[in-house]
């Protein structure tokens, strides 16, 4: 598979044609440029950087890293961010590191494997991050990882070398992408969409870009959890409007939290009827080995116990409202049984 026959323009659906070290789109006119080999299609930048402070530090953390593995790349990236203390550092590095294991347990719960409808081709993961997820995906499977942070997707490059896997990457935004419509037979994501200014833009991209019969799974943190925000960790931000959420992590001792946006199980599920999905299910996440392995041991001594709750009719609904991650899924209508 060639990467830039699956492009189109993340403005005009138009196609993409190789202009030098860019791609440019006849129909208007817009150059997108290649960055250390990987389109960057975005329309706008990541939130935490501006687009030539990105290029930057993707172009400087390859130099640093040269002829390093994954893991060198990783500390690399975290010794150029002198304002992440050491501590925060080799804790967000060690979450990196063990991804690939927590997002092949994740592949491995799957309950819906296609049930031999929608279209075959391959999968999208949006915000990719490292690309965990391509690196733990079949080996028969092709996947696109989409992410706003060109930084990151040098980084997951070498994961993929490493692992031996095609490295299919593009920099993009999740409420704009630049594929055609119905392209992939899964949209997956790992911690994308609270992170997304817009619920309702993410999922109608995703819809658009999924193959008729294709399907949606993805994994967030939930508005209304009762334990303390995982990106922050202050408690009872999302029962707070949205517009003091900011000043109230602050006012607690936090770093902010402008570019956080979790959403509820209902925000989710009318997002997702509304993109035009069908065969909505929203529900409390499974428990990850990984994750509970990092949990305080309060939480630990819970997991037997929400996993029963999780999976009991009586006690399932309820929970979905506070449960500290959400499960999501659905499907693009069409698509015919396979014989």
């Amino acid at each position: 598979m060639i990467l830039t026959d699956l492009l189109a323009c993340p403005v005009c659906r138009g196609s993409l044609a190789t202009e030098g070290s860019a791609l440019g789109c006849r129909p208007c006119a817009r150059l997108f440029p290649i960055i250390a080999g990987i389109p960057d299609l975005r329309v706008e930048p990541d939130p935490w950087i501006g687009l030539d402070d990105d290029r930057r530090k993707a172009l400087r953390v390859l130099d640093e890293a040269e002829g390093l593995d994954f893991e060198g790349h990783v500390r690399t990236y975290w010794r150029l961010t002198p304002e992440t203390s050491p501590e925060q550092a080799e804790r967000f590095t060690e979450h990196v590191l063990a991804a690939a294991e927590r997002t092949s347990e994740w592949l491995s719960m799957d309950q819906d494997d296609g049930g031999g409808f929608g279209p075959d081709g391959p999968w999208l993961d949006l915000g990719c991050g490292t690309a965990d997820l391509g690196a733990a995906a079949p080996a028969s499977v092709s996947v696109i990882g989409v992410d706003v942070a060109m930084r990151w997707l040098v980084i997951a490059r070498r994961r993929l070398e490493d692992a031996g896997r095609q490295a299919h990457l593009v920099c993009a935004n999740a409420e704009a992408l630049p594929f055609p419509d119905r392209r992939f037979s899964r949209v997956l994501s790992l911690g994308l969409v609270e992170h997304c200014k817009s619920l309702d833009a993410v999922l109608s991209e995703a819809y658009r870009v999924a193959g008729d019969g294709g399907s949606l799974r993805f994994r967030t943190t939930n508005r209304y959890s009762l334990l303390p925000e995982p990106h922050v960790g202050v408690w009872g931000v999302g029962f707070f409007p949205r517009s003091w959420a900011d000043r109230y992590v602050r006012s607690r001792g936090g770093t902010g939290y402008a570019h956080h946006h979790p959403w509820s199980a209902g925000e989710i599920r009318r997002g997702l009827r509304g993109a035009g999905f069908q065969e909505v299910r929203v529900g409390a996440a499974p428990t990850l080995t990984e994750e509970a392995r990092r949990s305080s041991p309060a939480v630990r001594a819970a997991v037997p116990l929400y996993e029963r709750a999780r999976k009991m009719p009586l006690s399932r609904d309820g929970l979905r409202q506070i449960a500290p991650v959400l499960e999501a899924e659905a499907r693009r209508p069409g698509g015919m049984r396979r014989i």
